[in-house]
């Protein structure tokens, strides 16, 4: 076939015993998702003032009536009124709901004045009937049991199907493939085989259900094979290893995870409409995608050509296509919405070029050939004798060059990212498009990740280089502006003339000024918050972008009820799948250098060195693996070195050495990452050997300092 008959054929790259770990993926990441989504009372506005407005300019669409026609087609068998619920509580036999159809039924009515009527759409086509769907004959997808889809193709000639991704838990990925079943043995007579599991990028709401697809195929008595792309295992672990922290606490913000659903609340997040809350699964790939082209011989006749697309919507990613139903798997790289080049969680920023590159790659290799493109997450698009599908595809590629280019043609010519994204003039035929709309990334923050990737933070102006930090960049501004009655007073007329941003920087300076002194429970501190709410509040109403939506009305919550905890540890087995070097990152990051400063032993005196001898990790073909960790400066840092035999003594230039197995040596560094302590002498749950001072680990430990999981964000 042009364009892909010189792709060299795909290498496939065996998975070793670590990787092959079925893990249990951050089950506390799981927890502070159960906690944030219980129900709260509806956030009340404290001030009236006009919910339609707008932080954008969105002209009319020209293509709505394709959205509902494909959002709907080839429903096969609807869900309606399922909850589905966790496993039983072991301790109590409770269980919880961790997915309900019905949440967003409200979705049905008339656009409210609490919302934006683009946005409300948007919430009505990614809540159309949850269920199966045909996306074209012998490719289908379940929709609507989780904010991804997962998509099943059938293999020609046979009774055998692979899956492409599994949904965020394990409980919806169950009921998926139940759903899909129940359909294939109605029509068959007998359950269809699972021979593979697909991931298209290193995501958790397309890879938390794994283990139950490779329960169900050992069930069959198959033993799947599992495929990802090159990076898949290392980038789904590490983007919650060094920032979690800071990432799961904004996340709340992003995704509204304790706001109510309701026209008031929380009405999805534009690429779907909320994650489900149930176990959390990570099984590594048996084989890695290290290259294009042909997957080499296929799926027993199932022909599978694979086109990586790294640092695009995620680092390690990738599209299939599949020839026999011409049919594009656009991973989340394609999707109904324009997606973020820099996501307000928090993440690496995205390379808007080489995105753009990639699409234009997929249209060369497959446009004139392709009569469907489905993805992750929405509804799929079909030509239908318009070519729908290229035009698609075209536009999206067009409108990220567009961004990336025009984002650096006003660089280069002295703009700073705030009159960037103030004064970019998108193409006005692609604005119109209801797929390139900023339900999710909008043009404003990512043009600023566009700044930020190549310029970084700093806009050159030196007035911004040293500023002050907030508290007291606020009482400045407060004292300056006549003081606190004087700032909130200017701060309603601003509200009357409906100019509610720059009412929100002044209530914020008020209240960051207010809540850093002793006057935090005066009444004047008190009004402050209460009307930086409401604005709040108003503002988020008037977005047509859900994550904006769900940063105000968090916000406006947290002003009113306060932060919410996270749990944040890692579980054992997602521990298990770290190198070395991230393993004891996890504690190097949370070494408290002034606390070390104030320790001599372990600060001026001298360093702290231990070794970690390892019998069971491969390293440099050889069957064990060392590692010299070294704590000086008040900095942790280490290398890789040759295992060697326990001695009666520690290794020249150690003050400790010790050896385990990696499962101890896990048991060992996880706990101590959780800050409790363990005692590496006489210690019950943790088999090891030492040789030398054993309190150089114990000094080391004692530096440990959790990271606070409820820290404040809209106050001091």
């Amino acid at each position: 076939m042009q364009g892909v008959e010189q792709i060299p054929l795909l290498e496939l790259q065996g998975g070793s015993k670590r990787l092959a770990h079925t893990v249990k993926f951050l089950r506390s990441f799981l927890d502070w998702i159960k906690d944030a989504l219980q129900s709260v009372e509806p956030v009340a506005p404290f001030h009236k003032a006009k919910s339609t407005t707008s932080l954008f300019n969105i002209p009319p669409t020209s293509d709505s009536n394709n959205d509902f026609k494909f959002a709907t087609r080839g429903l096969i068998r609807a869900i309606e009124n399922l909850h589905i619920f966790s496993d039983p509580n072991p301790t109590d036999g409770l269980q919880s709901v961790v997915w309900d159809t019905k949440a967003y039924d409200f979705l049905v009515g008339e656009c409210p004045a609490t919302a934006k009527a683009a946005l409300w759409r948007q919430g009505q086509l990614c809540d159309a009937t949850a269920g199966l769907y045909l996306v074209t004959e012998g490719v289908y997808q379940i929709r609507g049991l989780d904010l991804a889809n997962m998509s099943i193709v059938r293999i020609p000639g046979t009774n055998g199907i692979i899956i492409i991704d599994c949904l965020t838990s394990v409980e919806t990925a169950r009921k998926a493939i139940e759903l899909y079943q129940q359909w294939h043995v109605e029509n068959n007579g007998q359950e269809a085989e699972i021979k593979a599991l697909f991931y298209t990028h290193c995501h958790v709401d397309h890879f938390g259900g794994a283990s139950a697809i490779v329960r169900k195929a050992k069930e069959q008595g198959q033993t799947i094979r599992i495929f990802g792309p090159e990076g898949f295992l290392e980038h789904a672990v590490s983007e919650n290893l060094y920032a979690g922290a800071a990432m799961s606490r904004r996340s709340i913000y992003m995704y509204g995870m304790k706001l109510p659903k309701s026209p008031a609340g929380q009405i999805g997040c534009g690429l779907g409409q909320c994650t489900s809350t149930g176990e959390i699964s990570l099984v590594a790939p048996t084989h890695y995608i290290i290259q294009n082209g042909d997957l080499v011989d296929g799926i027993e006749g199932l022909q599978i050509i694979c086109q990586l697309t790294p640092g695009t919507e995620a680092p390690a990613e990738v599209n299939y296509y599949l020839p026999d139903y011409k049919a594009l798997c656009a991973a989340e790289n394609a999707t109904h919405t324009l997606h973020n080049i820099q996501t307000l969680r928090g993440a690496p920023v995205r390379d808007a070029r080489l995105w753009s590159r990639y699409l234009d790659e997929s249209i060369t290799l497959f446009g004139d050939k392709i009569d469907v493109v489905f993805a992750g997450h929405h509804w799929p698009t079909w030509n239908d004798d318009e070519n729908l599908v290229l035009q698609f595809l075209s536009e999206q590629r067009d409108y990220y060059a567009y961004l990336h280019n025009e984002s650096l043609r006003q660089i280069n010519d002295g703009q700073t990212p705030l009159e960037i994204a103030e004064n970019i003039q998108m193409p006005p035929n692609l604005s119109a498009k209801t797929h390139l709309q900023g339900y999710y990334g909008s043009i404003s923050h990512n043009v600023k990740g566009v700044y930020d990737k190549y310029m970084g933070w700093f806009n050159v102006n030196p007035a911004y280089l040293l500023p002050l930090q907030p508290t007291d960049e606020a009482t400045e501004f407060v004292k300056c502006m006549g003081g606190n009655q004087a700032v909130l007073d200017m701060a309603n007329e601003y509200i009357t003339n409906e100019n509610l941003r720059f009412a929100a920087t002044l209530l914020d300076k008020l209240v960051f000024k207010t809540q850093s002194s002793v006057e935090k429970d005066s009444d004047i501190a008190k009004q402050a918050m209460a009307t930086l709410a409401s604005v709040y509040n108003t503002l988020g109403w008037g977005s047509e972008n859900a994550t904006w939506r769900n940063f105000y009305l968090t916000g406006a919550y947290e002003l009113q009820f306060g932060p919410q905890k996270v749990n944040l540890a890692m579980s054992p087995e997602a521990l298990l799948t770290l190198s070395f070097d991230e393993l004891f990152d996890t504690i190097a990051i949370k070494i408290e250098g002034p606390a070390a400063f104030k320790k001599p032993e372990v600060y001026l005196e001298k360093e702290i060195t231990i070794d970690f001898m390892v019998s069971d990790i491969q390293q440099n073909n050889k069957p064990s693996a060392g590692w010299h960790l070294r704590l000086s400066n008040a900095a942790m840092t280490g290398h890789a070195i040759p295992y060697a035999a326990s001695l009666e003594k520690p290794n020249s230039g150690s003050d400790l050495t010790i050896w385990l197995d990696h499962v101890n040596l896990v048991r060992l560094v996880g706990a101590t990452a959780l800050g409790r302590n363990p005692d590496i002498v006489d210690n019950p749950y943790i088999a090891l050997t030492t040789a030398g001072d054993a309190n150089a680990w114990t000094k080391i430990i004692a530096l440990i300092k959790l990271p606070t999981v409820d820290f404040n964000i809209v106050i001091p």
